[in-house]
């Protein structure tokens, strides 16, 4: 028997291998997917600007349909019938952008593959230039973050785009200044090696699958676009539910991106990491309840008033004391949650330093 499987030793088999190899296929260079919910109107047009700009690459353009009321799914279906290297998948409901674009790339072929929203609020000639700066800079991840310059947005658009970049720096501590506008190009091995690992479909997709990539060691590098914004009213298409959905996603992603969750503890290292956070409790009360009667000498005594807040009243300053020193105890643990993942991250260096990615 053969060691290798799908082969025999049979004369059949050898006969086979012995036939002239078959020329492969052209590799298509660059898979551009699309997610499109309720895009009738423009869809068709789109698909075809998309094509134009990527006119002389091989490439294919997949629009897949989240579940549209209109007729989404028939204009796509229609430019792929003229001839243009495109596919057309629906989606058995809505499922979110997120799942949307995962599917797409389920049936995609291209060595490169090119997230961008089908709206075309950003031009597709920036897939070009996206191309060009992961060319250049031999990065694995070339992601479009909105231009400071070239883009107004209404001001509740920017309030909330803003505290929710600010969020997402403080928790994961991304080298990218903006992680959800509508255009990123991949290099396939990163997908294949993130993809399985989400769990998000919906909101902060984009969120967690760049900190799966930066986990992976994989080298990620922005570029400015400008978006032409054409969403009626404040906010567009997000509702106030969307906000909630986003930041309770993003909370979600940092959970399962945490030392924590990777760790995995057993249920005795966490009784000992709670009898710990007990034990440094106990010990805080009982030192200020021993420090409390202590009468201290100039200057030390009005050091201590300042520094344990005696010039407030008794009860605001507990208070107080409380809440800051509840805020402290989470900053801290935030930013050594980041520490401590970057450290693991690290490459292998030959010994026990860092983790070598498979």
């Amino acid at each position: 028997m053969s060691h290798f499987p799908g082969f025999t030793n049979t004369p059949q088999a050898n006969k086979i291998l012995l036939m002239p190899k078959k020329i492969p296929k052209r590799r298509i260079e660059l898979s551009v997917i699309m997610p499109a919910y309720n895009e009738g109107p423009h869809i068709h047009e789109n698909v075809l600007k998309v094509c134009r700009a990527l006119k002389g690459k091989r490439c294919e353009v997949i629009v897949v349909d989240d579940g549209s009321s209109d007729d989404t799914f028939r204009e796509s279906k229609r430019a792929a019938k003229q001839g243009l290297p495109v596919k057309a998948i629906q989606m058995d409901g809505n499922r979110g952008k997120g799942a949307s674009l995962f599917r797409g790339f389920e049936e995609a072929s291209g060595e490169l593959i090119v997230f961008l929203d089908s709206d075309l609020e950003i031009a597709p000639d920036y897939i070009v230039k996206l191309l060009a700066a992961m060319q250049k800079s031999n990065a694995d991840v070339a992601a479009g973050v909105k231009d400071p310059i070239a883009n107004r947005f209404p001001l509740p658009r920017q309030f909330m785009s803003r505290v929710y970049r600010a969020t997402v720096d403080f928790l994961f501590g991304l080298n990218i200044t903006d992680t959800q506008t509508g255009i990123k190009l991949f290099k396939r091995e990163v997908l294949e090696a993130t993809a399985p690992r989400l769990r998000v479909s919906r909101f902060a997709f984009d969120i967690e699958l760049l900190v799966a990539a930066n986990r992976f060691g994989y080298e990620i590098v922005e570029y400015p676009v400008e978006v032409s914004y054409t969403r009626a009213g404040g906010l567009g298409r997000m509702r106030l539910g969307h906000v909630f959905g986003t930041f309770a996603d993003t909370l979600a992603i940092y959970f399962r991106a945490s030392f924590w969750r990777w760790l995995e503890p057993s249920a005795s290292t966490q009784i000992w990491m709670l009898l710990f956070v007990l034990g440094v409790f106990l010990a805080g009360v009982g030192f200020a309840k021993i420090l409390t009667p202590i009468i201290l000498q100039p200057p030390f005594n009005e050091v201590a008033r300042i520094i344990f807040l005696q010039f407030l009243p008794t009860a605001f300053r507990d208070k107080l004391l409380a809440i800051g020193g509840t805020l402290m105890v989470l900053i801290s643990l935030i930013q050594l949650n980041k520490s401590l993942l970057n450290a693991f991250a690290r490459r292998d260096r030959g010994d026990l330093a860092g983790i070598l990615r498979k």
